[in-house]
């Protein structure tokens, strides 16, 4: 956490204020001013030179007042770019706040200078991409240190580590040296963003963002499910979010749309996880854990103040994520639109606080989807509304770039929903009625 920077976001706006109303004051002095040279009935050298000497003054005084407004501009940014960093790293872990401050100081110093500043703008997901960045090439460093060094102690352990925690450390090792080779990988794809990183307690957490996240009319965030990892899951996570965006921005011309690929919680997977209590996928105790993560990402899209109206959110959830969205909606996340595909079970509190209907993707042949283990299946429920999904089969497939059910998410994204699909019926909801029956 950086100690040596200490300003809050209503620090930024408040100073915000105080300058606009400075230069408000300064631009009436300025209109003041130059009616005085339009005074009738003095004539001659001493009238002219008069007239030459105000209007030279209130020229100044205009120049002054636009310095104001352009610092003005670089407070409110600030300000709106420190709000969205308490939402995304509240603790100031990633030491983003620090970068903030310095690009803050070279804005206004621009800004106070004689001409319009020639960078773009400060914004919280550039500022979080760098923090975020050094730090994992700093973690990459001190992992392929301690990865020789186990391999070394590996070697020359007499039962190869069978009674030590040395092989154990080694494979935690090497999973985490190889999410930050995935990570590197998919942020060398155009117009990414590491805008979450984070060493989890048994994996890497991540999101990627791409497109213009802070100046976005429409962000998609895109919840995975259980089995998830960084190592191996967000390049196509990354792929299929892009392809969302890509769909969603031309259906809606003229907008900006950016998504994120939200991998910030440790998903249960298929493995020795599945008996532990705490982390199986049996369990909501994974997604209790991951909500509040998501509800302060949400909270950071939609907490623009002073720099014009909050994106158009849509949550994108699949199979155990959409128990994480589900928590993280009852929490009183700010989301605009909600698709869940593939759900195991969709709770009636999450139902009664979602933000109007919401739209669900069900495939064929789709097991998970028909479980019901965290509340009624959301097929069924009659305030939500079907997607059209022909063509998919099973669970893994919703987002797959050039499907059917790919393009009705997009539609929801882009605020231009098609009206809902007929609902179906498949074995598993037949079999799940009739032994309600019994």
């Amino acid at each position: 956490m950086s100690e040596s920077v200490v300003w809050t976001a209503p620090d930024l706006w408040s100073m915000h204020t105080r300058v606009v109303s400075a230069g408000t004051r300064l631009r009436v002095l300025v209109d003041r001013t130059t009616a005085i040279g339009r005074l009738p009935g003095w004539e001659g050298a001493a009238a002219d030179a008069a007239r030459s000497a105000v209007v030279g003054t209130a020229a100044e005084l205009s120049t002054r007042a636009e310095v104001l407004g352009r610092i003005a501009d670089v407070l409110a940014r600030a300000g709106d770019d420190r709000a969205a960093l308490s939402r995304w790293d509240p603790a100031d872990r990633t030491g983003a706040l620090a970068e903030l401050d310095r690009t803050v100081a070279e804005d206004l110093t621009r800004a106070g200078g004689d001409a319009t500043p020639e960078s773009a703008p400060t914004r919280a997901a550039a500022v979080l991409d760098t923090a975020n960045r050094a730090r994992m090439v700093e973690d990459h460093e001190r992992l392929v240190v301690a990865e020789r060094d186990l391999s070394a102690r590996l070697d020359d352990a007499a039962f190869g580590g069978a009674f030590s925690n040395v092989d154990a450390g080694l494979a935690e090792t090497r999973q985490r040296l190889a999410a930050i080779d995935a990570l590197i990988e998919v942020l060398a794809r155009p117009e990414r963003r590491l805008v979450h990183y984070e060493a989890g307690a048994r994996r890497t957490l991540a999101a990627v963002s791409v497109g213009d996240l802070d100046g976005a009319d429409r962000v998609a965030v895109v919840v995975p499910g259980a089995g998830t990892t960084v190592a191996g899951s967000i390049a196509r996570h990354d792929g299929e979010t892009a392809a969302l965006v890509t769909e969603a921005g031309a259906l809606s011309p003229g907008s900006v749309t950016a998504g994120v690929s939200w991998l910030g919680y440790e998903a249960p997977q298929w493995n020795t996880e599945l008996v532990e209590p705490g982390r199986s996928v049996a369990s909501t105790a994974p997604a209790a854990a991951g909500a509040p993560a998501l509800v302060g990402v949400l909270e950071a899209l939609g907490d623009r103040r002073h720099g014009g109206d909050a994106p158009e959110v849509t949550l994108v959830a699949h199979s155990y994520g959409t128990v994480v969205a589900a928590q993280a909606i009852e929490a009183g996340a700010p989301v605009d639109a909600v698709v869940v595909m593939g759900s195991p079970g969709w709770s009636d509190r999450a139902a009664a606080a979602a933000p109007g209907p919401v739209h669900v993707a069900e495939a064929a042949w789709d097991p998970v989807a028909d479980l019901g283990r965290f509340g009624p299946d959301p097929s069924e429920r009659p305030e939500t509304e079907a997607l059209d999904t022909a063509g998919t089969v099973g669970h893994a497939d919703y987002l797959e770039p050039g499907s059917v059910s790919a393009r009705a998410v997009a539609e929801v994204v882009a605020g231009v929903p098609s009206p809902p699909a007929p609902r179906t019926m498949d074995l598993a909801d037949v079999a799940r009625f009739v032994l309600g029956m019994l």
